[in-house]
């Protein structure tokens, strides 16, 4: 929201920070990585956009970066610069597709995320790719003379009407030792929802497999039990 008595911020503020140049813009390419149901329940699907691989080599100045370093080199960014109440950004980069999914059966279901797997398939063959595919105005008119790069942020009012458009500023090639230094030196923190705080680049994945492995030793060890429960039961039966 605009409104500062809600928590938001001024629109005014949001455009001097980027017409500026303080907030740096790269040609955004992204690529698809997954399609999930969340943990909502009903579930909303989503199409995921994951930062792979999810921590950057820090120190080879020569290794590519992860696909979708874009996302999360402009969310630091602005999480950096602008701060105000309603700052929030739900997890991981996704756009969602169906709201309060049901599905017929678990087979339906299966057989549907096994379709979208494939799709995903195809996208990664041709790589990242960009957000738009031309130079386009925010009425949806199309520019007599784009710039060479054009996919940028676009700022919505809501979800039916553009306002703004803020090309890239933060030009490619990427892989020079200076412009990499600037982007990872981004890519080293990330914004823990949790704690309302910044953490080092990793902790939230750490955080997830740990959970992850906490659950399985829960269900191990129930398994174990019934194990030991039926071994007692077969032994009183002796």
């Amino acid at each position: 929201t605009y409104r500062r008595q809600w928590g938001g911020i001024d629109e005014a503020d949001i455009i001097e920070a980027f017409e500026s140049g303080r907030i740096m813009v790269p040609q955004i390419t992204v690529l698809p990585t997954s399609v999930v149901a969340n943990a909502d329940n009903p579930p909303e699907l989503e199409i995921r956009f994951d930062m792979e691989p999810p921590l950057p080599d820090f120190n080879d100045l020569n290794a590519p970066l992860p696909v979708n370093w874009e996302l999360r080199f402009l969310h630091n960014q602005l999480f950096r610069y602008f701060k105000f109440p309603s700052r929030f950004c739900p997890g991981a980069f996704h756009s969602t597709i169906v709201r309060k999914a049901e599905f017929r059966s678990p087979m339906h279901r299966e057989a549907y995320f096994a379709m979208c797997d494939a799709v995903i398939k195809k996208w990664r063959l041709g790589g990242p790719q960009p957000l738009n595919n031309g130079g386009w105005d925010v009425d949806g008119s199309e520019l007599v003379d784009p710039p060479q790069h054009t996919s940028g942020l676009w700022l919505f009012l809501d979800r039916e009407n553009i306002t703004h458009f803020f090309p890239p500023n933060f030009l490619p090639p990427y892989d020079t030792p200076e412009k990499k230094k600037i982007i990872l030196e981004f890519l080293r923190k990330e914004w823990d929802e949790e704690t309302l705080s910044w953490v080092p680049a990793g902790t939230k994945m750490k955080r997830a497999q740990d959970l992850e492995e906490e659950k399985g030793m829960v269900v191990q060890k129930e398994v174990d039990g019934e194990v030991a429960g039926d071994l007692m039961a077969s032994l009183r039966c002796w």
